[in-house]
């Protein structure tokens, strides 16, 4: 009688751990994109995703809003803020939309 081995839906914790080190590598890369130029939107929201992922909502928090800042209209952001709050349990602020807008120069 054959028996078959069950297989993890996880990948192996050295995956995981290789797979995390090259997110943190690249959340490096995106910082210093950012510090070059500070409204670039793809970059920001690249960044904001990786935070999401290695459970950094507070920080991928502050990404979405300044996403928001340069583009109200951008579903992608607002959508992460969503799925942010949600984790944190923070209500919407309207005024932290306006200080990113301020700080980015796009007020």
């Amino acid at each position: 009688m054959a028996v078959k081995a069950e297989r993890s839906v996880e990948p192996p914790t050295l995956l995981r751990h290789a797979l995390r080190e090259e997110w943190i590598a690249r959340i490096g890369q995106l910082q210093d994109t950012l510090a070059v130029c500070p409204t670039d939107i793809s970059t920001r929201c690249e960044l904001a995703t990786l935070l999401e992922k290695l459970e950094q909502p507070e920080e991928a928090l502050c990404n979405w809003y300044a996403v928001l800042a340069c583009d109200p209209n951008s579903l992608k952001a607002r959508e992460g803020l969503v799925r942010c709050r949600q984790r944190t349990g923070r209500p919407l602020s309207p005024f932290c939309e306006r200080d990113y807008a301020h700080d980015l120069g796009t007020s």
